[in-house]
C-alpha cells in the first residue's frame, strides 16, 4: 500500500472515530449529563477578569457566520482552478455547501435550546447543538487549509498558513461559548462534525502519485524535482 493510500485510510479511520464522538456527544446532551461541564467551562470562559481578553472575540465570530463561509467557499472553487485542480476546488466548495445544510438538519433533530445561564453578550434565534458557527469554521478554513496544503508554495508558507487557519477556527469557536449562544459541548460537536468533514474531503480528493517521484511532490509540491538524465548521444536506448 502506498503512503498517500495509507494516509488516506487515515483520514478515513479519523473521520468515523469523529463520527462516533458527535453520537456520543449528541446522547449526553439529550440526557441531560453534560450539564456539569458546560456550567464550569461558560464560568471560566465568562470569568470577569477575563473580560478584557476575550472581547476582541465579537468580531471573530463573525468569520464562521454562513456569508463568511460562503465567501470562503468561493475562494476554495477559485485556488482549484488556478491550480489546475478544479475537481477538488468545486468538491471543497460543495463539502462547505452541504456542511451548512446538514448542520441545519442535525440541530432540528437535537433541538437543544440555547444556554441561559448567563446573560448572552448578542442574541441568536434556533437550535444551539451543534455549534454552525464551529462546524462551518472548521469545514471551510480546513478544507482551505487542505487546498493550502497541497499547494506550490514554500513549505513554511503553507504552515504558517494552516496554522493560523487552524487557530481561527479555534477562536471562533471560543467566542461562541464567551458571547452566551452556545454550550462548550455545542463547540465540541460543531468542531468534531466539521473536521469530519475535512478529513472526508483530504481522503477522497488526495491525488495518487503513479510512482515514487510523484509521490515526493505530493508530499511536497514545492520541492524541485529533476527529470531523469537523457541517455548518452548514440547509445542505445535503454
Amino acid at each position: 500500500m502506498s503512503s498517500l493510500r495509507r494516509r488516506s485510510g487515515i483520514e478515513l479511520a479519523l473521520a468515523a472515530g469523529g463520527v462516533l464522538l458527535v453520537i456520543g456527544l449528541a446522547v449526553l446532551v439529550s440526557a441531560d449529563l453534560t450539564d456539569s461541564f458546560d456550567a464550569s467551562i461558560i464560568a471560566l470562559v465568562r470569568a470577569p477578569e477575563m473580560a478584557a481578553v476575550l472581547s476582541p472575540l465579537r468580531p471573530i465570530t463573525e468569520l464562521g457566520s454562513t456569508a463568511a463561509v460562503a465567501a470562503v467557499a468561493i475562494v476554495v472553487a477559485a485556488v482549484g482552478l488556478l491550480l489546475r485542480a478544479w475537481r477538488s476546488g468545486l468538491a471543497g466548495a460543495l463539502a462547505i455547501t452541504l456542511a451548512s445544510l446538514g448542520n441545519s438538519a442535525f440541530k432540528i433533530g437535537i433541538a437543544r435550546e440555547r444556554p441561559d445561564l448567563l446573560e448572552p453578550v448578542i442574541v441568536e434565534h434556533g437550535f444551539s447543538f451543534p455549534s454552525g458557527h464551529s462546524a462551518l469554521g472548521m469545514v471551510a478554513y480546513g478544507v482551505l487549509a487542505v487546498v493550502v496544503s497541497r499547494s506550490a508554495l514554500p513549505r513554511a508558507a503553507r504552515s504558517a498558513i494552516v496554522v493560523a487557519l487552524g487557530l481561527l477556527v479555534g477562536l471562533i469557536g471560543l467566542s461562541r461559548i464567551w458571547l452566551g449562544v452556545h454550550y462548550p459541548t455545542d463547540v465540541l460537536a460543531g468542531w468534531s462534525a466539521g473536521a469530519v468533514v475535512v478529513l472526508v474531503y483530504a481522503a477522497l480528493t488526495r491525488p495518487e502519485s503513479p510512482g515514487p517521484a510523484a509521490a515526493a511532490a505530493a508530499e511536497d509540491p514545492a520541492a524541485q524535482r529533476s527529470d531523469p538524465p537523457a541517455p548518452a548521444s548514440g547509445a542505445p536506448p535503454g
